[in-house]
């Protein structure tokens, strides 16, 4: 999980300091689409990936996320 340190850190800016690990589910955390969407806006520009947005609504938990991005950086 190369990418989960800095997507905590994306998420903390938006939903505050709380206990997070790659099970953690987004919705659960209190991430709502309009956070999900800047977020992965963030992650975009950050390693220079890109997602569908259809893809976007596969993103149950934090290790959705991280799986994508791995996914396109490898």
């Amino acid at each position: 999980m190369k990418y989960l340190e800095e997507f905590k850190k994306l998420l903390s800016k938006k939903i505050g300091d709380v206990d997070i690990d790659e099970n953690s589910n987004l919705r659960s955390l209190g991430v709502d689409s309009l956070d999900l969407v800047e977020i992965v806006l963030e992650i975009e520009d950050m390693y220079d990936v890109s997602f569908e947005n259809d893809e976007l609504n596969s993103f149950k938990t934090v290790k959705d996320v991280i799986v994508a991005i791995e996914k396109r950086k490898s």
